[in-house]
């Protein structure tokens, strides 16, 4: 089968995904795709969604020089995801990134809520109120996760990259300096000379292609999403921590509260804490989150893996023309709150590597891989510092292991 030519193919339709097509699309022909199916966008055919979309491809004003003829593009109905998301707030600067993907007036749309102050019993059992007011960029946001990420599908689906959903195994190559990627289930077959991981924290393109994922801490974070009490009107983020981990529980739109605990994946008391009243009853111990906390509820509890990993310098240099953006490059532990600003930044970062097409790009991209390396240096230099705070737990082996330089609680994973 001959392959579909694109300028560059994006795989993972989350924020960084999803931005990194928004920014690329207005002078490139996109390919996004995407292994999960997304409701009313699965039922479609890749060839349905090319051939009813021919009257899309790229005037030939936006071609790029010596690149092949512009494949049609088609627009994907974006759906939500089933389970429920994680990561729920966006500080102000990222108005100016939302605006760079084309993206803001239908963020401000949405109707997602101005993030209010974070109250923390960090260092003691005082709470501390740190807030945004002199933030120049302004407050930020809670978000309604799966309005928001569906809401940057749709904006690169109107950009005009075509946007294919539950994909089969991807198959990944390197061929006479473009990218091959081939979809086991369809038998399709898509060239570029530009190659994206979009695929968070589990890196699954990168990997394939041999990359070494560095696992800086081993974090699991317990979740679960709750009916928000009545009256429950406080939109501050509550973090507290415990002898064995940290918590955190903020108001999200969608009358639902969110309540996180982060803890070693080692640790004796993860399977105990997977039953919600359990989890309850240890989170509800702070008069902080007591407060804003049922005694019971009907929810699950959903565990994932929350600790920092960073890929490997030495492939990634090797990997022409591969760019590794949002948590599939650098995830963060949670309580930077940096996940989804990075995966917008990381983007933008990529977008400007490759808009400087062939004659820059080896200069470009090692620039970008420049930018990731002193993002993830400045990321350790404050996570060592924020788990040194808490000094009541200090012999604990949670906030111990936290204390540790670097070096000695990396490993690869």
């Amino acid at each position: 089968m001959a392959a579909t030519a694109w300028d560059a193919i994006i795989v993972g339709a989350g924020p960084a995904g999803s931005a990194l097509a928004c920014r690329l699309r207005p002078w490139r022909r996109v390919l996004l795709l995407e292994r999960t199916a997304l409701p009313a966008a699965g039922a479609v055919s890749f060839a349905q969604r090319l051939a009813a979309a021919e009257a899309a491809a790229l005037p030939a004003a936006a071609a790029v020089p010596g690149a092949p003829a512009a494949a049609p593009v088609a627009h994907a109905v974006p759906g939500t995801a089933a389970a429920p998301r994680i990561g729920e707030s966006l500080p102000g600067a990222a108005r100016v990134l939302l605006q760079r993907c084309g993206a803001f007036e239908r963020f401000l749309a949405a109707g997602h809520a101005e993030r209010g102050a974070t109250v923390a019993q960090w260092d003691g059992e005082t709470p501390v109120w740190f807030d945004q007011l002199r933030d120049p960029n302004g407050a930020g946001w809670h978000l309604d996760r799966v309005r928001f990420d569906a809401d940057l599908r749709a904006s690169a689906a109107e950009a005009g990259a075509v946007l294919v959903d539950d994909c089969g195994p991807l198959r990944v190559r390197r061929d006479g300096g473009r990218w091959l990627v081939a979809d086991e289930a369809s038998g399709e077959i898509h060239q570029a000379p530009v190659l994206a991981d979009a695929t968070g924290r589990t890196a699954a393109i990168a990997r394939q292609l041999g990359l070494k994922r560095r696992v800086e801490d081993a974090l699991i974070c317990l979740h679960v999403h709750l009916a928000a009490l009545p009256g429950d009107e406080d939109h501050c983020t509550r973090v507290c921590a415990d002898s064995n981990g940290w918590w955190y529980s903020v108001r999200v739109p969608g009358s639902r509260r969110v309540l996180a605990f982060h803890l070693d994946a080692a640790d004796p008391e993860l399977r105990r804490l997977k039953s919600l009243p359990a989890l309850l009853a240890k989170a509800r111990r702070h008069g902080l989150l007591a407060e804003v906390l049922p005694a019971a509820a009907d929810a699950s509890v959903h565990a994932r893996p929350a600790g920092s990993a960073v890929l490997d310098d030495a492939g990634l240099a090797a990997a022409a023309g591969f760019f590794a953006i949002g948590d599939a490059g650098l995830s963060f532990d949670p309580i930077a709150s940096q996940g989804l600003f990075h995966a917008l930044a990381s983007a933008e970062s990529a977008a400007n590597a490759i808009e400087h097409g062939a004659e820059g790009a080896i200069a470009a991209r090692a620039a970008f891989l420049a930018e990731m390396d002193a993002v993830h240096a400045h990321y350790r230099r404050r996570f060592h510092d924020t788990y040194a705070a808490p000094l009541r737990f200090g012999q604990s082996p949670f906030w111990a292991r936290r204390r540790r330089p670097p070096a000695a609680a990396d490993h690869a994973g």
